[in-house]
């Protein structure tokens, strides 16, 4: 802050005699006016310029005060100073107007201090106030109309932007064909706005118009695919870049697989209260791709790619779970459609003929009501059970494939019919009991298909586990030179997954993470133990030298068949398992 200059008197007191200088000595000839004139001169000058110090001082206190806004005892503003008119005129977006205020209130303030703060001043001083506030606000002005301007341009910006935006919306509604209107009101709203300059209205023109094509095509891709492909080959979307067309063109492309998927599973649309035997018809088309005979839809998943048929496949399978759980659906038994699924009624009706090695025809009929395919394999079921007292050979391998089916949606019920690798011939998996799957097989296979029926999101869950199996499957399989010699290796490796699948239930049944309990790094590992379902060395091999030294010669369990007309007995008899 600058200081403020001060006088010091250098003067000093003596004791000398006052010089002849000191008075002035007037002669009797001499005028004492003349004579007293140089000290009258002096006297006259300071007090002209005392007085002009204090009427200076006066106004500047006065002018300061200008400054601030007037307020009254209650602390009301009675009159807007300096500051508070420079500070509205700079956020006023209309210049004009502003310059008129500025005016209005400048004079308001004056004319106060003139009235309430001038009477004990003189004429001088109230002139010298008069030119320095006039002055003062003037300079204010011009700085605060600039900020004014300023304030203008950005209004004027905000209702560009506005305006523009609500046009964006109407060319969103209605579609290309009011694409040149919405263009041609750009240009005619920017060119109307003078605060742009040329090269700002063209860059601006640009961005609105990009801005109205970006909003069309982002809302054409999602609702309207089939209509934005066909504007996008017009060239209405030109003005986007060639990322932004391949990102709105692949949303278009999958929004229009979704129609197509839609059209294609049109039948499986059915009311809540219709017969759930005729969305057992209606699914079977789908997934055989013959949809009830109607040819068009028939060209039209022809016309799918592999890849898209492929998640055809899983939208239809989804769509179709998702409907028989809407409609409490079973779909091999109408007389049980409100109490169970057929997935439960088959697990159980597979539980009963593990526990008593068969149960009645009668029972299977009355259970799987109408749905003779069903019935027939049940009960041949019954038959081979009955026949080997349950007791037939598991292959791993046969197991493993069936449960990735059932994992990705392919296989919904035991009774499903399907095709494993190098098979020309469909069988579900209760027709496969005595070729690859046993009885215990059956029971776990159906529990699992249940499971996911009442639980469609656990898909991810059970993919999990059993990646897990499939990583510890080699080290409990053993070494991979014996294994089409090892006998216990289907025995070995089933009894581990089935171990290790009954602590995994039991750990997501208390809410552990699937993730955290085939996770080795923690405590909730469900296979710490899994050293203990290695082949012993010693043990297998004295196992080979017994099986080669009873058959006099090796046959492979493996690959060894069923001779035609030879029953279950003499068969397990022969491969030695019984």
């Amino acid at each position: 802050m600058p200081k403020i200059p001060t006088y010091i008197s250098q003067g000093k007191i003596t004791t000398e005699t006052a010089s002849v200088g000191s008075v002035p000595r007037i002669s009797p000839g001499e005028n004492i006016f003349r004579a007293t004139k140089p000290v009258t001169d002096f006297l006259t000058n300071e007090y002209i310029k005392e007085k002009k110090l204090e009427a200076d001082n006066k106004a500047y206190k006065i002018l300061s005060d200008m400054y601030i806004d007037q307020k009254d005892n209650n602390g009301n503003t009675i009159v807007k100073g300096l500051f508070t008119i420079q500070s509205e005129t700079k956020k006023n977006g209309n210049p004009t107007d502003a310059a008129s205020i500025h005016d209005q209130d400048v004079n308001s303030l004056y004319n106060y201090f003139q009235n309430n703060k001038f009477e004990t001043l003189d004429n001088f001083t109230k002139k010298a106030i008069e030119k320095k506030f006039y002055s003062t606000a003037g300079i204010l002005k011009t700085k605060a109309l600039e900020g004014s301007r300023i304030e203008q341009i950005k209004v004027s910006t905000d209702v560009d932007e506005d305006y523009i935006g609500k046009e964006a919306l109407t060319l969103k509604e209605v579609g290309p064909v009011y694409l040149d209107i919405y263009n041609s009101k750009v240009i005619d709203k920017i060119n109307a706005n003078t605060n742009y300059d040329g090269g700002q209205k063209k860059i601006l023109i640009e961005d609105y118009q990009k801005f109205g094509v970006t909003t069309l095509a982002d809302s054409m891709s999602k609702s309207q695919p089939f209509a934005f492909k066909n504007a996008f080959e017009k060239g209405d979307f030109d003005l986007l870049g060639l990322e932004e067309k391949n990102k709105y063109l692949a949303v278009a492309e999958t929004n229009i697989l979704e129609s197509k998927f839609q059209v294609l599973t049109g039948s499986l649309n059915l009311p809540p209260d219709a017969d759930p035997s005729l969305l057992t018809i209606a699914y079977d088309e789908v997934t055989r791709g013959t949809f009830g005979g109607n040819q068009e839809l028939v060209k039209l998943y022809n016309s799918l790619s592999l890849t898209e048929q492929r998640k055809f496949k899983e939208y239809s399978n989804k769509k179709a779970r998702s409907l028989r759980s809407d409609m409490q659906f079973q779909m091999l038994s109408n007389q049980q459609i409100i109490k169970n699924q057929v997935a439960n009624e088959s697990k159980e009706s597979i539980l009963q003929m593990d526990k008593n090695l068969g149960i009645y025809d009668k029972n299977i009929e009355i259970l799987f009501g109408n749905t003779p395919e069903i019935i027939e394999q049940f009960k041949t079921l019954n038959s081979q059970v009955i026949a080997t007292e349950g007791k037939t050979l598991s292959s791993f391998d046969t197991n493993s494939q069936i449960i990735d089916l059932i994992i990705t949606d392919e296989i919904n019920q035991v009774s499903d019919k399907f095709t494993l690798p190098g098979e020309t011939e469909s069988k579900s998996i209760v027709e496969r009991y005595e070729s690859g799957v046993n009885m215990k097989d059956l029971v776990f296979l159906s529990t699992m298909i249940d499971n996911q029926n009442k639980n469609p999101e656990t898909y991810s869950d059970m993919k999990t586990f059993f990646n897990f199996i499939d990583f510890y499957k080699m080290p409990v399989q053993g070494s991979p030179v014996l294994k089409d010699i090892d006998l216990g290796l289907d025995n070995r490796l089933n009894n581990f997954k089935y171990t290790m699948y009954a602590r995994y239930v039991n750990g997501i049944e208390k809410g552990i993470p699937a993730k955290t309990l085939t996770d080795p790094t923690k405590k909730e590992f469900i296979g710490k133990d899994v050293l203990n379902f290695m082949p012993n060395a010693n043990l297998l091999f004295k196992e080979i030298v017994d099986q080669i030294k009873k058959n006099k010669g090796f046959v492979s369990t493996r690959d060894a068949k069923r001779l035609p007309n030879e029953s279950p007995q003499d068969y397990l008899k022969r491969i030695g398992q019984l």
